[in-house]
């Protein structure tokens, strides 16, 4: 088990050090962020001398060096924008992503989860069509337009939440039900095709036969045995809430990690862009590897490790 966690930690690594690679090149070749912080009219000797300052007149390759020095010591620099420390303006982001995240995810899972079981059990019935039919039409809605039309509804026809903002449990749910119905529609159809696929094995049968009740042989023997796969779908929305929640943060004023990471591309702020982007990574790898450990707990058969 120790060597599977190290090979997976050095290629978390390595995931990592590509990722802030990418990105260096990337911002590096999108344009030149000092022209976008002095104003048109600024003298040519004003924006070498800024340029110096920043260290953006060195060679590409020395600033590569110099990039990843800062990144092992996990010193990002300062915010072209703020001046202020980018590793600090993450964590302080931080904790607002991960309350919109988990929150999100949570009631996905609370309506997602029955809604499946319930269309596997009564397959081909009413209650099956309108689960299929809630997951098609979810997940072909963009996430920005199911933003924009609760806004509609209940911040402006009828004002009964903030349409944007942070700081009390009403700012929070209509990004929170933005994400979440978004995220219904895939763990609806995983889970539902999940339970079609474990409800006709016969241990059910035999489990029927001994007299336990319907609810104990669907909840403790055949969600248990279809959870792998709802378990993964799990982890891929959580991934998505965390590195894809630009559009939603945008929208709301979410002063989240996706919100920040935008300002930070729009205005070419390569530390802040930097910093985000390396905090979103280590995040990803690090459900990765929960969901390992997760497979192993849930079914003792599977096996990362000799």
């Amino acid at each position: 088990m120790l060597s599977y966690i190290a090979s997976r930690f050095f290629q978390g690594l390595l995931t990592i050090f590509l990722v802030v690679t990418v990105v260096f090149v990337v911002l590096n070749l999108s344009g030149d962020p000092i022209r976008m912080m002095l104003p048109p009219t600024a003298s040519a000797e004003d924006v070498a001398a800024m340029r110096e300052a920043f260290g953006f007149d060195r060679p590409l390759p020395e600033q590569y060096v110099k990039f990843l020095r800062q990144v092992v010591k996990l010193d990002f620099g300062r915010s072209i924008q703020t001046r202020m420390p980018a590793t600090e303006q993450v964590l302080m982001r931080f904790p607002a992503t991960l309350l919109l995240a988990f929150s999100s995810l949570l009631l996905a899972a609370l309506i997602g989860i029955p809604l499946g079981i319930l269309a596997a059990t009564r397959r081909g019935k009413l209650l099956d069509g309108v689960a299929v039919s809630v997951s098609l039409i979810g997940q072909s809605i963009p996430v920005f337009w199911i933003a924009l039309v609760l806004i509609l509804l209940l911040g402006v026809f009828w004002p009964i939440l903030p349409p944007s903002g942070y700081g009390t449990i009403q700012h929070l749910i209509l990004p929170m039900l933005t994400i979440a119905l978004f995220l219904i529609a895939g763990i609806t159809r995983v889970t539902r095709t999940s339970m079609i696929e474990i409800l006709p094995q016969m241990y059910l049968t035999a489990a029927r036969a001994k007299g336990l009740p319907e609810r104990r042989v669907i909840v403790k023997h055949a969600l248990r045995n279809a959870s792998i796969p709802i378990i993964t779908q799990l982890g891929l929305q959580l991934r998505f809430v965390l590195g894809g929640s630009v559009v939603v943060e945008s929208i709301f004023g979410w002063p989240g990690l996706g919100q920040l990471l935008a300002q930070a591309a729009y205005g070419r702020d390569y530390p802040l862009v930097t910093a985000t982007t390396f905090f979103i990574a280590c995040l990803i790898i690090g459900i990765n590897i929960l969901l390992d450990m997760a497979y192993t707990m849930v079914d003792p058969k599977v096996r990362f490790w000799s």
